[in-house]
C-alpha cells in the first residue's frame, strides 16, 4: 500500500518535465495491432512498473513469505510477457493475460517477509545436506480491471476500479520421465514438492500478482489514452470493441 501511495502522488504532482521524461518510454498501438501491444506492456513494465529512478519510482520489490527462520521469495515479473488483451468498451472492462517464469527460492538475513496463510509444519523435510531450496515454475495471470472514461483538459482518461485478478501457478508435483534417475530425480522431486507446498500455502493472485497489478494500474490510468491506444477515424473510445490472444496458448 505504501508503494501504491507513493506512485499515486509521484503522477498527481507531475509537472511538464515529468510528462516529457514519461513519453520517451510510451508506445501507442492501434487497436489492431496486438505485436505492438506486447512491445507497449514491455516499454512500462522495464521503464516504469519495476521501478525507474528518473521518475522517482522505487524498485519494485518481490513478495517474500516466512519460512521458518528464513524466507522464500517469488520472483519472474522482470520476464512477464503480454500474452492476451482486450478491451470492452460496453462492459467497461480492460483484460489483459500475462505469462511469466516463476522463480522461487529460499534466501536468508530478509526482514520484509508476509506470513504465510497457514505456519509451514513441514520445514526440516527440505532442508537436506543445509541447502537452500529453489525451483522454476511458470504462472499465468489475468487482469481484469474495470473502467470508466474520464475526460481532463481534452484529454481522454482511464478511471481505473480496483482488478480483478486469477493467478494460476504451474508446479510440477513430481519430476515426469525425461532422462532422470536415481540420486538427481529424487532431489527434483523433492524441490518439486517443496514449490508445491509453498504454493499452497500463500494467496498467489493477492500476495504474488496484485502488488504488480496495482502497479499497472497506477500508471495506466495517468496516462491518456491516445498515448496508448491509436484510433481509426471510425473509432471512438467510447465503443472500442476488441480482443487478442497468443496464438501459443491455444495450442
Amino acid at each position: 500500500m505504501r508503494v501504491f501511495v507513493l506512485l499515486m502522488c509521484v503522477w498527481a504532482c507531475q509537472g511538464r518535465e515529468f510528462a516529457d521524461k514519461m513519453d520517451r518510454y510510451l508506445i501507442a498501438c492501434h487497436t489492431t495491432d496486438f505485436t505492438c501491444f506486447k512491445r507497449q506492456y514491455t516499454a512500462l513494465r522495464d521503464n516504469v512498473i519495476l521501478g525507474n529512478v528518473k521518475l522517482a519510482i522505487d524498485n519494485f520489490e518481490p513478495f517474500s513469505v516466512q519460512y521458518g527462520s528464513d524466507c522464500v521469495r517469488m520472483e519472474g515479473w522482470t520476464g512477464s510477457e503480454l500474452i492476451g488483451i482486450g478491451m470492452d468498451s460496453s462492459r467497461k472492462e480492460l483484460i489483459l493475460a500475462l505469462g511469466l517464469p516463476v522463480y522461487l527460492k529460499q534466501v536468508k538475513n530478509v526482514t520484509n517477509c508476509a506470513k504465510p496463510e497457514q505456519e509451514f509444519t513441514n520445514i526440516a523435510e527440505y532442508a537436506y545436506n543445509g541447502t537452500l531450496m529453489e525451483f522454476i515454475g511458470n504462472a499465468t495471470v489475468s487482469v481484469t480491471f474495470p473502467f470508466t472514461l474520464l475526460k481532463k483538459k481534452g484529454d481522454v482518461y482511464l478511471k481505473l476500479e480496483e482488478e480483478e485478478v486469477d493467478a494460476l501457478v504451474d508446479i510440477p508435483v513430481y519430476v515426469s520421465e525425461g532422462g532422470f534417475e536415481g540420486a538427481e530425480a529424487a532431489e527434483l522431486n523433492q524441490a518439486s514438492d517443496w514449490a508445491f507446498n509453498i504454493v499452497q500455502h500463500i494467496e498467489a493472485a493477492r500476495d504474488f500478482a496484485v502488488p504488480f497489478t496495482g502497479r499497472l494500474r497506477t500508471a495506466l490510468q495517468r496516462i491518456p489514452l491516445k498515448k496508448l491506444m491509436l484510433l481509426y477515424p471510425e473509432e471512438d473510445y467510447s465503443d472500442l470493441q476488441f480482443a487478442f490472444i497468443d496464438p501459443i496458448i491455444l495450442l
